[in-house]
C-alpha cells in the first residue's frame, strides 16, 4: 500500500489576507517537520491539528485586511457661459497657460486616463515575484529543518534527561538499600559475638561435665556382668520364674491378637484368617492363663507355710 506525504494549505477569506512566517508560505502552504516525516504508523490527524494550533496560537496565519475609506463625492461645476472669441474665460485669470488638450470643464469630474505598463515591465516584475517566492520558498524549508531539528534534539534532551534521572532514582534507591543492610549486617554481627561467648560457656560446661562423666565411669569399670539389670530382676524360686514367663508370654498373645485385629481393619488380611488365627491365639492364651492360676496358687500355699 503506497502512502503520501500530507499537505496542509490555508485559504483566506474575502476580508482575511494571507500572513508568510516560518512554516506558511505567500500561497499558504504550510511547512513543519511533522507533515516532512509522516508515516503511516505513529502519524495521525489529531496530533497534526494539535500541532497546527500550537503553532498558529504564537503566530497566526492570517489577519483582517484594512478597509478602505470611503470615497467622497467630487464636486461638479457648472459650465460658464462661453462668448464668442474667448472659449476659455471660466479659467480665473491667474493661469498659466491653457488647459490640457482634451481636459475641460465639461469632463472635470472624470478621472484621467492611465498609462499603461509595458509588457517588458510585466515580465519583469513577474520574474522579480517569482524570484522573491523561490527565496521564500527556501527560508520557510530552511526554518523548517531549523525547527526540526530543534524539536530533534529538544527530544533526545528529554529522553536524555529522563533517563538520567532514572538512573539516578535507582542509584538513590541502591544507596537506601546498602544503608539498611549495613544496619542489618551490624545487628547480626553482634548477635554472632553474643552467639560466640554462649557457645564459649556452653563448651566449658560440656568440657566440665566430661570431665565428671569420665571419672563416673573409670570409678563403676571394674562393675562385673551380675550387676546387669535383666539378672537384677530375676525371679529367686523357679515358679516365680514360671509365673513371669507365663505372663510375658500372656502378653505377647494379647499384642498378637492386637496387630491381627489393625491387619483385618486396614485390609491386609482377610475375616477367615483373621478368625482362624484368632481362635488359635485365644485357645494357647487359656491355656497360659489356666496355667498362671495353678502356679499362682502353689506360690500362695509356699507363701502360707
Amino acid at each position: 500500500k503506497q502512502w503520501y506525504q500530507r499537505r496542509v494549505a490555508i485559504t483566506a477569506g474575502r476580508d482575511m489576507q494571507i500572513k508568510p512566517s516560518k512554516i506558511v508560505d505567500n500561497n499558504g502552504r504550510v511547512y513543519l517537520p511533522y507533515l516532512h516525516e509522516w508515516k503511516p504508523r505513529g502519524y495521525d490527524l489529531i496530533s497534526l491539528v494539535n500541532i497546527l494550533c500550537m503553532e498558529f496560537s504564537s503566530s497566526p496565519p492570517l489577519f483582517a485586511r484594512t478597509q478602505a475609506a470611503p470615497a467622497r463625492p467630487k464636486p461638479t461645476y457648472n459650465q460658464p457661459q462661453s462668448y464668442p472669441g474667448n472659449q476659455y474665460q471660466g479659467y480665473a485669470a491667474n493661469t498659466a497657460g491653457p488647459p490640457t488638450i482634451g481636459w475641460n470643464l465639461a469632463n472635470q469630474g472624470a478621472r484621467p486616463p492611465q498609462q499603461q505598463p509595458q509588457p517588458a515591465q510585466q515580465q519583469a516584475s513577474g520574474f522579480g515575484k517569482a524570484t522573491l517566492a523561490r527565496e521564500d520558498t527556501q527560508i520557510i524549508i530552511k526554518n523548517s529543518i531549523i525547527s526540526k531539528i530543534e524539536h530533534d534534539l529538544k527530544q533526545r534532551y528529554t529522553v536524555f534527561v529522563s533517563r538520567y534521572e532514572a538512573e539516578m532514582n535507582a542509584l538513590r534507591q541502591q544507596e537506601q538499600e546498602l544503608l539498611a543492610g549495613e544496619e542489618q549486617l551490624r545487628e547480626i554481627l553482634e548477635k554472632i559475638d553474643l552467639e560466640k561467648i554462649k557457645i564459649k560457656e556452653t563448651i566449658e560446661l560440656f568440657k566440665t561435665k566430661d570431665g565428671e562423666l569420665r571419672e563416673f565411669l573409670s570409678q563403676h569399670e571394674r562393675a562385673s556382668e551380675e550387676d546387669m539389670v535383666d539378672k537384677q530382676i530375676e525371679p529367686k524360686t523357679a515358679l516365680f520364674k514360671q509365673y513371669l514367663n507365663l505372663y510375658a508370654e500372656e502378653s505377647a498373645l494379647d499384642d498378637a491378637i492386637y496387630y491381627l485385629a489393625e491387619a483385618l481393619r486396614n485390609d491386609v488380611i482377610d475375616v477367615q484368617l483373621f478368625l482362624k488365627n484368632v481362635r488359635a491365639l485365644a485357645r494357647k492364651k487359656f491355656m497360659v492363663r489356666a496355667l498362671m492360676n495353678k502356679v499362682k496358687d502353689q506360690t500362695d500355699k509356699c507363701e502360707i507355710k
